[in-house]
């Protein structure tokens, strides 16, 4: 811009000066003067690189371990807060907390930040309205948002940031139920081995009584059979390891006795060993692994916002569906704790970028070992940054951030966290839960629960036995009177006949 005759002005924006769009003088050149030289270097300097002090409004999550406010008084912090004049008066920290206080101090602006409650990301709706952090930069009432927001949220509405970190969604679901001791008995094979003996029995009797009666009635002395009924009695006695009267003494006889007794040793030892394992180590049911497994449960989950299943809205795959459907938005960490205690509702975790898992207040010593982790993931998706669109210092942050990742910052800031703020002990019961061991499980002294599947068969036993011994009086007395009456009626009759 040329100022009078004599001197030519250059003016241009500095981002550095906050609230203005005022041109600022760069440098005067003297038209006359032949020595009056203009520098480059002056005129055309990297105005983003050094923003003198200038204020970026941020607006923030609360949510471990990416970012935590803290407010420590004025002139304590790294941070000043919206509607407040005391200076530094919050300390923003965790994984991208640090991220964005570090690029702050390089490039010497200041965070104004605006702290928003926990799981309050907000949202944008198709009229424009919306409500949290994320609305915040659409109304353009802050420059940055941050704190595991996910890339593909609102990237045709917004300016978004290279990816920075993995963030992996599992369902913690009501682990395996300790089997009923009364069924101890039961435990050691299973339903398809129970059924092949049963099979294997029927037709070992039948063979045994075919044999039996041939061998008496044809290649004896034409000897009466025993009845079917002792055939039974034989194959059950010799799978209890039980004697028994052979019946013949012919050599077909005498080999299927041989290998049905054969048979009988090795599954009666089979099942002693089964059974000695069962009454050591605690036996549990199916554990769920999968998210078909979780959908044929009648159990929901939750978690603290309705920002966790925006990544499933809209999906195709039917169990995805379910587990939308059944997903409950519960913002009372108190609540959900509670809830869990029952062990049939189930929770989302996240297992962060560098292999630890993050959780709020519900996830606690008291409850975490009654879950399993499934096996199979929820989804994944990269965090991101979200800036107004058009953004200058967009390019910068992004050059910072590839740095960060590219040193391990990223990994440092998280471990860091994730040890100041979370519980070291849950962490470890839940990266065992995750590989399918837990402590719980530990061999146990034999108590009177062991034995109690056993006592419920004596007791079946001897109730239907007494069963048995009054009805075979019954009919034992009923038996006798009707001879009584027939016989007192065939001497009537006998004397009439005399007569």
């Amino acid at each position: 811009m040329q100022s009078g005759y004599e001197n030519l002005d250059f003016y241009t924006h500095d981002y550095s000066i906050t609230n203005t769009t005022k041109l600022q003088l760069v440098q005067s050149y003297n038209l006359t003067d032949p020595y009056d030289e203009v520098t480059n270097g002056a005129i055309f300097y990297d105005k983003l690189v050094d923003l003198r002090g200038r204020s970026i409004p941020m607006a923030v999550v609360e949510y471990l371990p990416y970012c935590i406010t803290t407010n420590v008084g004025a002139n304590n912090g790294n941070a000043d807060a919206y509607n407040t004049t005391a200076p530094k008066e919050l300390f923003l920290e965790g994984l991208e907390g640090s991220l964005a206080v570090e690029f702050c101090r390089i490039h010497n602006c200041n965070i104004l930040l605006w702290p928003h409650g926990p799981s309050d990301w907000g949202d944008i709706f198709s009229n424009g309205s919306g409500y949290g952090e994320l609305y915040t930069i659409y109304t353009k009432e802050t420059d940055l948002a941050f704190c595991c927001l996910y890339y593909n949220w609102y990237h045709h509405l917004l300016d978004g940031s290279h990816y920075m970190a993995k963030s992996t969604m599992f369902i913690l679901v009501p682990g395996a139920k300790l089997l009923p001791t009364s069924l101890t008995v039961i435990y050691p094979f299973s339903s398809t081995v129970w059924l092949s003996i049963f099979i294997m029995m029927v037709l070992m009797t039948g063979v045994h009584h075919f044999i039996t009666t041939i061998n008496l009635t044809h290649l004896g002395r034409d000897e009466q059979p025993p009845p079917a009924l002792k055939s039974i009695f034989d194959m059950i006695s010799i799978y209890l390891d039980q004697g028994i009267f052979l019946n013949t003494f012919h050599s077909s006889y005498r080999v299927l006795i041989c290998f049905i007794l054969l048979s009988g040793v090795v599954i009666s030892n089979s099942y002693a060993s089964g059974l000695a394992s069962v009454l050591t180590i605690p036996r549990y049911g199916k554990s769920l692994e999968t998210i078909h497994d979780f959908t044929q449960t009648p159990y929901r989950w939750a978690a603290p916002a309705d920002a966790w299943i925006f990544a499933l809205l809209g999906a195709e795959n039917r169990d995805i569906q379910i587990v939308v459907d059944r997903f409950d938005a519960v913002p009372d960490e108190d609540e959900l704790h509670r809830r869990s205690l029952a062990g049939d509702y189930g929770i989302g975790i996240e297992l962060l970028n560098g292999g630890s898992y993050t959780f709020g207040s519900y996830v606690s010593e008291d409850n975490v070992r009654s879950f399993d982790i499934l096996k199979e993931v929820l989804y994944f998706a990269y965090t991101t940054v979200y800036a107004q669109r058009g953004w200058p210092m967009m390019e910068y942050f992004n050059k910072f951030l590839l740095e960060a990742i590219q040193f391990g910052f990223i990994i440092y800031w998280e471990k860091r966290t994730i040890r100041k703020y979370l519980s070291h002990r849950v962490q470890e019961a839940l990266v065992e839960i995750s590989v399918g061991h837990n402590e719980d499980e530990e061999l146990s002294p034999l108590t009177t629960q062991h034995i109690l599947g056993p006592m419920i068969i004596l007791g079946i036993g001897l109730f239907c036995s007494l069963i048995m011994f009054l009805c075979e009086l019954v009919m034992f007395s009923l038996r006798r009177f009707y001879q009584k009456v027939v016989g007192k009626k065939l001497k009537t009759t006998l004397t009439d006949i005399q007569k």
